[in-house]
């Protein structure tokens, strides 16, 4: 099994340190693909991001819009993977940085596979993406498994990453 980790918006490099931390606490391989920082639509990084999910891949950690963007995937079609792990990811609805390419549809819970596990990470002191998009987001997905953490920044830091490799981790 694999684990795909898809970074923000122009944010490969500077996320390398969490993919860094994900491949030294996780026993699966950890794919992270380098998504097109030329064309930021929707369409063009699911089309990258469709093609990395392998039938290996079973968990998808998304970084701000990254994650954002296969959540709306996941609100499209079943994507295949049984959890989607959202570290920092904005709402794009009217709620929250209303761009419409980007928003989940209104009916967004009710188009999941009710199998997929979602969890959302957010950090209080993220200045990028504020923590209020992480009550957005939960209000739109009522079974996501929400984790609030009290500092880590846009990036989870410290003890944020822990906690998301933590939970990665398949209990002994």
């Amino acid at each position: 099994m694999a684990l795909l980790f898809l970074h923000g918006a122009g944010g490969h490099d500077e996320d390398q340190v969490l993919v860094r931390a994900l491949r030294e606490g996780l026993a699966e391989p950890v794919l992270a693909p380098r998504l097109p920082d030329e064309d930021m639509t929707h369409d063009a990084w699911a089309a990258c991001i469709r093609d990395a999910i392998t039938p290996q891949v079973r968990t998808v950690v998304g970084h701000s819009f990254g994650g954002s963007t296969v959540l709306r995937m996941a609100t499209q079609a079943d994507l295949g993977v049984d959890h989607l792990v959202l570290l920092a990811a904005p709402d794009w609805g009217p709620k929250g940085w209303d761009v419409a390419d980007y928003a989940l549809p209104d009916d967004a819970a009710e188009r999941l596979d009710p199998a997929l596990r979602v969890t959302l990470h957010h950090c209080a002191d993220d200045e990028v993406v504020p923590a209020g998009h992480l009550d957005l987001l939960s209000a739109r997905i009522p079974a996501a498994r929400r984790v609030l953490h009290d500092r880590g920044g846009h990036q989870l830091m410290g003890d944020a990453t822990t906690v998301v490799v933590g939970s990665l981790s398949p209990a002994p």
